[in-house]
């Protein structure tokens, strides 16, 4: 009976102390939970953002033969299969897909995470774009010394030049010069040139035929005349709105862009109304120019990463955005500022509904 007692007590204590291991593991489980680091909140903030994005447009052609697809902008891309390949050498599919992402305006380019900036010099866009090439899903690749032809559209009379983007761990895009300009499809207008002797214009040729289609002494246009006058200037007018085509070396991002140099800049500091925030975006939005800039803050290991915005037009009319993700819930900051010469803003970003969040995006 003394055996049996003894059992029972040396049982419960058993129990006992795997009861009260359970409790600790809970607890130290509870304590130790991995807190949240700035990758992971600032890639939470950046797949808010793609809700957004203006959304990319998908060709399906032959891999049989040369196609031309074209985007709802403009931009006209000439495929021949010939110059592709994967990226393993293997044979593709049939088809090729093409996909294309069109932005034109400040407001698709702030959706798409498309900051206008190389090297944190700002940059004005004549269009920035996204192109990319697959087949049954496999990637494809420009063979060794061929290109892709491109036609993108002309939104500005500006000389304007080819750059390449590439999107760094925290998401955002850099842009870097390559060594090639954008030139219109139309011949230089007529223009004098003055020897001692003599003065001759130099005029472009489909001009002088429209003139003198046009010329009012000579008789009454004929019909054919008339049909040919109309085709004319209605080439004109297309040629006009899209620029030579350019032969691009990679796929991904693009840009049709121009440095704006101009002498009063100044850096504009920003610092945040809540010290908990782990991480936030923060946007310039450009009114007078087709630019947008982007700053990051970050906040981990009781250390504060804020580089704020550098070299910004003094003068320049702009949105100010800001929005983090905290425990699930959207905050912002919204407003107008007009740059003003070594400022810091204070941003108080505040809870937002997702009604609100759709109204911020939806009306930028």
């Amino acid at each position: 009976m003394k055996n049996i007692l003894r059992l029972l007590i040396i049982g419960a204590c058993i129990s006992s102390c795997n009861n009260n291991k359970t409790t600790l593991d809970n607890k130290l489980t509870s304590d130790n939970k991995p807190k949240p680091d700035a990758k992971t909140e600032i890639r939470k903030i950046n797949d808010l953002l793609k809700q957004y994005e203006e959304p990319s447009q998908t060709f399906k052609v032959s891999a049989d033969k040369p196609t031309q697809v074209t985007g709802k902008q403009g931009t006209i891309i000439s495929v021949n299969p010939a110059d592709l390949t994967t990226e393993n050498g293997q044979p593709f599919g049939k088809n090729i897909e093409v996909e294309l992402k069109e932005l034109t305006n400040q407001e698709q380019l702030f959706r798409t995470n498309a900051q206008t900036t190389s090297n944190r010099q700002l940059l004005v866009s004549g269009g920035a774009y996204f192109i990319n090439i697959t087949s049954d899903g496999k990637q494809l690749k420009l063979k060794d010394g061929k290109s892709l032809s491109v036609e993108f559209p002309k939104i500005t009379t500006n000389k304007m030049s080819l750059f390449y983007g590439q999107r760094d761990t925290l998401g955002q895009l850099n842009w870097q010069k390559a060594k090639q300009n954008f030139e219109s499809k139309l011949k230089p207008k007529a223009k004098v040139v003055s020897t001692k002797d003599t003065i001759a214009n130099e005029t472009d040729e489909i001009e002088d035929i429209l003139e003198y289609i046009k010329n009012e002494d000579r008789n009454p246009l004929t019909k054919k005349e008339k049909k040919a006058l109309k085709d004319q200037e209605k080439n004109i007018a297309l040629a006009d709105k899209v620029y030579k085509a350019i032969e691009l070396k990679q796929f991904g991002w693009i840009n049709c862009d121009r440095f704006y140099d101009v002498p009063n800049k100044t850096n504009l500091q920003y610092a945040l109304n809540d010290k908990s925030f782990i991480s936030a975006n923060v946007y310039l939005v450009f009114k007078d120019i087709n630019s947008v800039m982007q700053s990051c803050y970050l906040s981990f290991k009781n250390k504060k990463f804020n580089s704020g915005f550098q070299n910004i037009p003094i003068g320049a009319k702009t949105e100010l955005i800001a929005f983090s993700i905290r425990n699930g819930k959207t905050f912002i900051h919204k407003s107008d500022l007009t740059i003003k010469a070594n400022e810091t803003i204070q941003l108080v970003l505040k809870e937002f509904s997702q009604d609100q969040v759709d109204k911020v995006f939806q009306s930028n």
